[in-house]
């Protein structure tokens, strides 16, 4: 199922430079796009993204039954313009997986990818 939204649109004319990000991680937000893409492409979506912007205040960590942290999620809106020339925002959630030498992985897993909300072109 593609993440696009017909014909839905933030509310009051919202603009992408508005949303606030928690912290910026250049590196981080890239892979965002690098995953969001990948997923958005192999179910043949019309959105590509080009901005991305981290809005979770810090990491969630996630620990299995023994109480050991597996795995971590964070939490970005990113940008995207349409074949046809929308543009919009969706809501995107990653996990990076915990590694045996106590580091984590480099590659972000997207988990779930929001719809894709209609706003200004910037």
């Amino acid at each position: 199922m593609c993440a696009f939204a017909m014909g839905a649109y933030a509310q009051n004319s919202a603009r992408y430079r508005d949303i606030k990000r928690s912290w910026r991680d250049p590196e981080l937000e890239y892979s965002g796009l690098v995953a969001a893409n990948k997923k958005a492409a192999s179910i043949r979506c019309q959105e590509h993204y080009i901005l991305a912007k981290i809005v979770s205040d810090d990491w969630e960590v996630l620990a299995n039954e023994d109480g050991n942290i597996v795995a971590r999620y964070i939490h970005m809106e990113l940008y995207g313009e349409t074949r046809d020339g929308r543009c919009g925002v969706a809501h995107c959630v990653f996990r990076q997986k915990r590694m045996g030498d106590e580091t984590y992985s480099s590659h972000l897993r997207l988990v779930e990818l929001g719809e894709f909300y209609n706003m200004e072109c910037e």
